[in-house]
């Protein structure tokens, strides 16, 4: 029966099946890791356009209002004109009226050489306070104004000086609130779209931060550098051309969406092995105790069909010895035989119960069963035994162990097609009593040397790969012992040993 052989080329299919599931599993994951990266890259190219545009934006801005302030200085300095063309003698003042009359928008202080204050235009809050206050208030707000445009001095009347303190107008500040605001409302949204990707847009000259969602100007340069360092060995950083030869790179690393999708086939397959592991255990522990019960229940009916031939071969073997018989050596090796079959029945109906063992010398124990083996296997077939004079103990169960040693002799002498030497050596190394059957057969190949105590697994066309099986089970389940293959050559040797606890 090939049993073994058939669940072993089912292993491989299955093997063979698994390794193509996790090729394809770890192949759909790299493509779509690849799309994703690649989608990134794309965002990352898109967002520095956005950046680049937002500069140019700002840049354009700039230069519009600084042709406004402009304008409103300009403004300033025709009305400080204007006003000193009352202090000439002319027939005609309508011009220079219209133009301060006109200044409707800038708010503007005058004041004379010492900064004292003479009057103002367009601060209405000043028209309703005290002369005192006026002059205290107006302090406060010339110095704040000095800092934002210079002051313009003009002569009148007999060389002496004012000067005129302002600021730009509410159009203006309206005007650059709302440029602020929509400015900061693009960088949100330039922010918004790449927030998933940690980003650090650099000067390539490496002295000015352009963009960044993870850095910002506030933190130290040493910090800085180890984030952009950190992403540098992530990904390539990108150039981007910002016109007016100025350049800029951004410095980028990978989404935690692409994190997990790395580890998602290896995640996947950890818990797919887990489930199958737990599986596999959980029904090869029902299996084998189902194998158990009905390799039990054979056994157990077994010895009970063997019961009733027994009990009649025992009284025909009676009637032959009142018949004369008693002396005949065929007569005796019958009598041997329904012995050795009593046996055999008392070991299947010891299978799957408990079994008792006994403190035993295995020198004699051996020296009585091996004279009985001795005719039982082919007459070409030399069984040898080394054994010393001194006991040497080990608790066993003499039906089931004789059953082990029954097994191990016979597929040594099957292992040399019925002709060759079977050694048998028993010594004590420490605490364990050394059982080893050697023979010079041809040999076990490495590949099957633990397999072959596997149940099932045969080389003989007839044979159910059973006995060496239960030997393994008698030696390590019933006699905590250990049974293996020691050493092999090929066409030379092969040793298996059976280690016991040494009761001595």
């Amino acid at each position: 029966m090939k049993l073994y052989s058939k669940k072993q080329r089912w292993k491989k299919i299955l093997l063979l099946a698994g390794i193509l599931i996790i090729g394809v599993i770890f192949g759909m994951t790299s493509i779509l890791v690849s799309n994703v990266k690649e989608s990134e890259l794309e965002k990352i190219h898109f967002w520095s356009e956005a950046v680049k545009k937002k500069a140019e934006l700002v840049r354009l801005t700039n230069i519009a209002f600084q042709e406004l302030s402009q304008n409103e200085t300009n403004n300033v300095y025709l009305w400080a004109r204007a006003t000193k063309e009352f202090q000439k003698s002319l027939n005609d003042f309508g011009l220079a009226l219209e133009i301060i009359q006109n200044n409707d928008n800038i708010p503007l202080i005058l004041t004379d050489k010492k900064g004292l204050y003479i009057s103002h235009k367009n601060i209405d809050f000043l028209d309703k306070i005290t002369k005192d206050q006026r002059q205290y208030i107006s302090d406060s707000i010339t110095l704040k104004w000095a800092f934002q445009n210079t002051p313009v001095e003009f002569n009148y009347y007999q060389n002496r000086v004012q000067k005129i303190y302002y600021s730009n107008s509410s159009k203006y500040f309206q005007l650059q609130s709302q440029r602020d605001s929509l400015l900061n409302s693009f960088s949100i949204e330039i922010m918004n779209n790449i927030a998933q990707l940690p980003v650090v847009f650099w000067s390539q000259s490496g002295d000015s931060l352009i963009a960044s969602n993870v850095i910002n100007s506030e933190m130290r340069r040493v910090e800085m550098d180890l984030i952009i360092q950190t992403m540098n060995k992530d990904n390539l950083p990108v150039e981007i051309d910002l016109g007016n030869d100025h350049r800029g790179v951004i410095y980028f690393s990978n989404s935690n969406i692409l994190f997990w999708l790395q580890l998602f086939p290896i995640v996947t397959i950890l818990i797919i092995a887990l489930f199958l592991l737990v599986s596999y255990l959980s029904f090869s522990s029902f299996r084998r105790s189902e194998q158990n019960q009905v390799w039990a229940g054979m056994a157990k009916e077994t010895a009970h069909q063997l019961g009733t031939p027994l009990s009649s071969l025992y009284g025909w073997i009676t009637l032959l010895k009142e018949s004369g018989l008693e002396n005949s050596e065929a007569l005796t090796e019958m009598e041997k035989d329904i012995e050795r079959l009593t046996v055999v029945s008392e070991r299947f109906s010891k299978i799957g119960s408990s079994v008792v063992i006994i403190k035993t010398d295995l020198v004699i124990f051996f020296n009585n069963y091996i004279s009985y083996m001795k005719k039982r296997i082919p007459k070409y077939v030399e069984l040898n035994m080394e054994l010393n004079n001194k006991p040497l103990y080990a608790s066993i169960n003499a039906p089931l162990f004789s059953w082990v040693i029954e097994n191990i002799i016979k597929n040594a002498a099957d292992a040399m097609q019925g002709e060759g030497k079977i050694y048998l050596n028993i010594e004590k190394q420490q605490n364990n009593i050394v059982i080893k059957v050697k023979d010079n057969g041809k040999g076990i190949p490495s590949s099957i040397q633990k397999t072959i105590f596997q149940p099932g697994y045969t080389t003989k066309e007839r044979g159910w790969g059973l006995g060496l099986s239960l030997a393994k089970r008698i030696v390590e389940g019933h006699h905590n012992g250990k049974i293996y293959i020691a050493s092999s050559k090929k066409n030379i040797e092969t040793v298996v040993e059976i280690i016991l606890p040494s009761s001595n």
